[in-house]
């Protein structure tokens, strides 16, 4: 019996031992360090921080926090990347030092992310329609609309064969609201803008007009040019 209770007082002191070393009133907290946003993406960003010492000499790792929301952790790190963030959106949040007895220090963070961009490229197409007067023709590019878009950016590349002045650098800009001529009005020249359908634009290059005794000869020329051109569309919310 005796044996009994010197093992019981044994056991207890050690466990009262264990839990007071891990919640000593004498731990310090990890120095104080700072975190700062090196990359920021339209659907994700990097961060870096400098290192936390820790007074103690305790193995310092740290967390990431992302709007109220622990997301990383026991790394040693002094780096991190997010990713599947969405564009345009404000994020906060915080790294946070943990020396492993309870002890943390944490170094906040904020960064907006990009808007989302695409760029593609479009080749030219010819068309033409027959009126009462004669015929119309134009070359253009066209673009469909893509949702959330904020912009459009269009800069001729290539073109063949190219007139005086030249096509090739020529741009085109316009947003949602942009109030384009629809249909066939292109106008005479060059560089005209129509929303030719809802949702469908088209960058004109040249246009012209004429008599139908002229019609197949304008439909070769039309159809004769190779041109290409970038497209940049800014997406937003």
């Amino acid at each position: 019996m005796k044996n009994y209770n010197v093992l019981l007082i044994i056991t207890v002191f050690l466990l009262t031992a264990c839990s007071s070393n891990e919640d000593s009133p004498n731990n310090t907290n990890p120095g104080i360090f700072s975190a700062n946003t090196t990359e920021i993406r339209f659907n994700g960003a990097t961060i870096e921080w400098t290192e936390s010492n820790d007074p103690d000499g305790d193995e310092v790792t740290y967390a990431i926090i992302l709007d109220g929301q622990e997301i990383a952790s026991g790394g040693t790190s002094l780096t991190y990347s997010f990713t599947g963030l969405e564009p345009e959106t404000l994020y906060e949040g915080y790294v946070e030092a943990r020396d492993g007895n309870g002890g943390t220090s944490q170094a906040p963070y904020f960064f907006t992310t990009e808007p989302e961009v695409l760029i593609f490229e479009v080749d030219i197409q010819c068309r033409w329609w027959e009126g009462a007067g004669g015929y119309g023709i134009v070359n253009y590019f066209e673009i469909n609309a893509v949702p959330d878009a904020i912009s459009y950016y269009v800069e001729i590349l290539e073109y063949s064969p190219d007139p005086i002045p030249s096509n090739v650098g020529r741009t085109y800009s316009w947003t949602p609201n942009s109030n384009l001529p629809t249909g066939n009005n292109v106008g005479s020249g060059s560089s005209h803008l129509t929303e030719y359908t809802p949702g469908v634009y088209h960058a004109n290059t040249s246009t012209g007009s004429g008599s139908l005794i002229y019609l197949n000869d304008a439909i070769a020329n039309c159809e004769a040019v190779n041109a290409t051109a970038r497209v940049t569309v800014i997406v937003g919310e």
